[in-house]
């Protein structure tokens, strides 16, 4: 094999561009090639469109025929001179030179007629030389195939010069297959190898590939081990049935990037092979281009690396871009060798099992549709960090849809789990890519973050780890293993919660109410378990799991309330500024620490006593998730928080909240502190900005622009002392006992009213 890629890297490039200045003129060119092995003359004919023969309407076949020999003939001369010690032997129109010559002159001279049906019509030409006297062996095959089922192999296209010597065999690894005395290869395991044949100094070689029956065909990702490449001594090529920017579709591809995958001698530790592939990054435009190998075809649609036209899809009218499969695996397994130019990122693998649909994977969950959505059967994901190389397994999760139909899996790989975002210099090694298909499924792993409450008590989120066995029936089992309670920093060690067969539905809600038993844990180094213990507990669980959304919430009772959730964590800010005052939403759970309690209040708006905002406080002191308030607070302060993400729509009695910067809606308020601190009506023309957890009013009030918290002139809050009965009770917010209702917001039987 280093010989035959020694020999093709030898090659010499000889290109003609031609533009055509009118149809009478005719042009002649001329090359030379002088090498010691073989030499490549390409011959490239552009016609404009503009200056090919026009046909008239109603012209018949013949007349056109006849008018196509009109168009200009170009002469090629092409010289062979081989040096010295060298022979020439002839033209051929293939890169092995093999079989009989097309021409054994020098020049060759070569007519070839412009085809204005053809806007880049190319002719290749290889000029081949042998040494003189010099026993040359040559093999016309590089790399063949051998089922293990059937054993035995001969490639039959051995071609042999001046050899007088016996020729003898060898095998790079006869674990994998062994040869004869005669070139007979009988297959022994899976795997890839070398077969070199010699005789004196000349020797040739080529790879063999032993495939099992059982596990090849439809059931298997061809080439999944990357010993099966060509054109690599070109300057953009992959490995075959793979893909990267080389064949990539849409409106930028010629600009997408240049060569971005590469083959490598050797692979991962203990393999049968010979080479890997490596992925990597470079910078295009000033953007990371990051490294992408794909089952199906890249399409490069915008400059922007995170515009949704820019992803990878399965092209199921071309085989060469997109891959069947007769069943869905338990589990896609692959080696991976990840080292980038920063440790602060990961790689991606992302596989998709689909119906009969040009399915489409995106970079950013958020460019995916519904529709798009519909057509993926069963998918296997995982982000990885930096590592040397690593045997990694992730099981397929069913989706819910089905087809009775053709099957097809799009696999990806990429440097970075996040478009734009690596670096060049990125390095992703991928070897040994294989579709597991077990009768028993496979858990599938999730990491993620566990909240626990006691008694209205929250600790910090700790990381937890989630199996869940995706069964046939539409069941799973779920396993929340090693969960354990913060205790002032010090854990303390639950157990695992094992819950088989929960019915799970297409929208991936799962639950179960009844009783549960706390297993022991299997943590390393943990001696006390404290579930166990327990015995039968009731407890009720509610799930999500689909299209990368993990919510469970696990009410328990031991005699006194424990509140479980477990999901990814989500960050907030708590800001508070000198009004002392401020609107506040997050999408997970918030307790007011216990230490601030009698200071810090949190309500919701719950209606509209006249012109009067009647607030209620939250319960507990927790704030739910998705849940906007109102805070007071009597100092300013800025607290970040975080807890388990819990998606739903963030509405709330009259406050709605918002995630991200968004302009307030006309008609609705908006806090500000402008003249005065309130909620002030947002016109038409002069929406200003809600901040990302933040909120805004919405009051079904007419003819009332502002809503203070404090003055003597608050519109709309004017003469509501009238609306107390003097022998209520009164609070401010500090939670003192005032004599009468004071201006700003007051507590009167649970509920704050806002003077």
């Amino acid at each position: 094999m280093k010989q035959m890629l020694s020999r093709l890297l030898s090659l010499f490039v000889v290109m003609f561009t031609m533009c055509l200045p009118s149809l009478a003129e005719s042009s002649t060119y001329y090359s030379k090639t002088i090498a010691n092995a073989v030499g490549e003359g390409k011959v490239y004919v552009s016609t404009a469109q503009s200056d090919s023969p026009a046909y008239e309407e109603g012209s018949s076949e013949a007349e056109k025929n006849e008018d196509k020999t009109s168009a200009p003939k170009h002469t090629y001369y092409l010289y062979a001179q081989a040096n010295e010690g060298n022979e020439f032997v002839g033209w051929y129109d293939n890169a092995q030179c093999s079989g009989e010559a097309l021409s054994t002159a020098s020049p060759y001279i070569k007519e070839i007629t412009a085809d204005k049906e053809v806007a880049n019509a190319t002719e290749t030409y290889y000029a081949k030389f042998r040494k003189i006297g010099i026993p040359i062996l040559s093999y016309g095959e590089g790399h063949s195939y051998v089922n293990l089922s059937v054993g035995s192999y001969k490639n039959e296209t051995l071609t042999t010069e001046n050899v007088t010597e016996t020729i003898t065999y060898a095998s790079s690894n006869e674990n994998v297959a062994t040869v004869a005395a005669d070139g007979t290869v009988t297959a022994k395991k899976n795997g890839s190898c070398i077969i070199t044949a010699k005789s004196g100094e000349a020797e040739a070689s080529y790879v063999i590939t032993v495939i099992d029956d059982v596990n090849a065909g439809i059931t298997q990702i061809g080439n999944g081990d990357f010993e099966d490449w060509s054109n690599v001594t070109s300057s953009n090529h992959a490995p075959n049935n793979w893909n990267s920017f080389e064949t990539a579709e849409g409106s930028m591809a010629s600009a997408a990037g240049g060569q971005q995958v590469a083959m490598v001698e050797g692979g991962r530790p203990g393999s049968d092979g010979l080479y890997c592939v490596d992925i990597f990054c470079q910078s295009i435009f000033g953007v990371p281009a990051n490294g992408n190998l794909t089952l199906g075809c890249i399409n490069a649609g915008n400059i922007t690396a995170t515009d949704a036209s820019n992803h990878n899809f399965s092209k199921i009218s071309d085989p060469a871009k997109s891959e069947t499969i007769s069943k869905i695996p338990s589990a896609i397994k692959f080696w991976a060798k990840f080292v980038p130019n920063s440790t602060d990122y990961n790689a991606r693998m992302a596989a998709t099992v689909h119906d009969a649909y040009n399915y489409i994977t995106h970079g950013q969950a958020t460019s995916d549709t519904d529709e798009n959505k519909a057509h993926a059967i069963a998918q296997a994901e995982l982000n990885f960090p930096a590592c040397e190389w690593t045997e990694i397994t992730v099981p397929f999760v069913p989706t819910g849809n089905t087809t009775d139909g053709q099957m097809y899996i799009i696999v990806n790989f990429t440097t970075n789990e996040t478009p734009g975002v690596g670096k060049a210099g990125d390095h992703l090694y991928i070897d040994d890519v294989e579709l597991v298909c077990s009768d028993e499924p496979i858990p599938v792993v999730y990491n993620k973050y566990i909240s626990v409450a006691v008694n209205n008590i929250y600790a910090a989120p700790q990381e937890a780890s989630i199996e869940v066995t995706y069964n046939e029936n539409s069941t799973i089992d779920f396993n929340l293993k090693n969960f354990a309670l913060d205790n002032n920093g010090t854990p303390m060690y639950v157990g695992n919660i094992n819950l088989p067969g929960l019915a799970i539905d297409e929208n991936g809600n799962f639950g179960f109410n009844g009783d549960i038993r706390i297993a022991e844990g299997d943590k390393e180094g943990v001696t006390t378990w404290l579930g166990p213990n327990l015995g039968d507990i009731p407890a009720v669980l509610e799930g999500t799991i689909k299209d990368g959304y993990f919510y469970v919430h696990i009410d328990i009772n031991v005699g006194y309330p424990v509140e479980v959730e477990v999901g990814d964590l989500a960050n907030a800010t708590v800001n508070v500024s000198d009004a002392l005052i401020s609107t506040f939403c997050a999408p997970f759970t918030v307790a007011i620490p216990a230490d601030y309690q009698s200071v810090v209040t949190a309500s919701t708006v719950t209606g509209v006593e006249g012109n009067v905002l009647t607030l209620e406080p939250v319960a507990n002191y927790v704030i739910p998730a998705n849940t906007p308030v109102i805070i007071e607070t009597p100092v300013a302060n800025t607290l970040p928080v975080s807890g388990i993400y819990v998606k739903g729509t963030p509405v709330a009695g009259l406050l709605t909240g918002v995630y991200e910067n968004t302009p307030a809606p006309v008609g609705s308020y908006v806090l500000q502190n402008l003249d005065k601190v309130g909620f002030y009506q947002v016109a038409e023309g002069n929406q200003p900005t809600v901040g990302a957890n933040r909120c805004y009013l919405t009051v079904p009030a007419a003819g009332v622009k502002a809503f203070f918290l404090n003055g003597d002139d608050a519109t709309g809050i004017s003469n509501v002392d009238a609306n107390v009965d003097a022998n209520e009770v009164i609070y401010n917010i500090a939670g003192q006992r005032i004599n009468k209702f004071q201006k700003g917001i007051n507590i009167i039987n649970g509920k704050k009213i806002l003077k």
